[in-house]
């Protein structure tokens, strides 16, 4: 159970960044699938990885110290998978090599640093209000 207003407060921020980056995998898995980019596809795969990560980190949050070492083994397995597809779509994209569309990488490439510079801020700002000491 969370302790705290900061508790919620950090709760709330890491959701809003799940729920963000889980949207923009979608766009650009849309948008790599569309234009045929491996690039873009390891970059959306990077989304989802964010995305699982921030929603085992929100439901951790009120977790025992424990329970959060076992949470960090299944991080790391969350870590290797999207390193895998990546490589798969690259060996795909060695045999048949073909430039990508440059506008639409170049839309998502923007949207992707609109989206991460956001959740960056999000999360820095989170961070120093859990660290703000507050009058006794």
């Amino acid at each position: 159970m969370l302790s705290g207003t900061s508790d919620y407060s950090l709760w709330r921020t890491v959701r809003l960044v799940a729920l963000l980056n889980l949207g923009y995998f979608g766009i650009e898995f849309a948008v790599a699938t569309a234009i045929g980019s491996v690039s873009l596809f390891a970059d959306s795969i990077d989304f989802l990885e964010d995305a699982s990560v921030n929603v085992l980190i929100a439901v951790a949050l009120g977790w025992t110290p424990r329970n959060r070492a076992r949470l960090g083994m299944l991080l790391a397995g969350v870590l290797l998978v999207p390193g895998l597809a990546t490589l798969w779509t690259a060996w795909e994209k060695f045999n048949l090599p073909v430039a990508p569309a440059p506008v639409p990488l170049s839309l998502a490439g923007l949207g992707a640093l609109a989206v991460n510079m956001f959740c960056a801020f999000m999360g820095a700002d989170a961070a120093f209000r859990s660290i703000r000491v507050s009058p006794q």
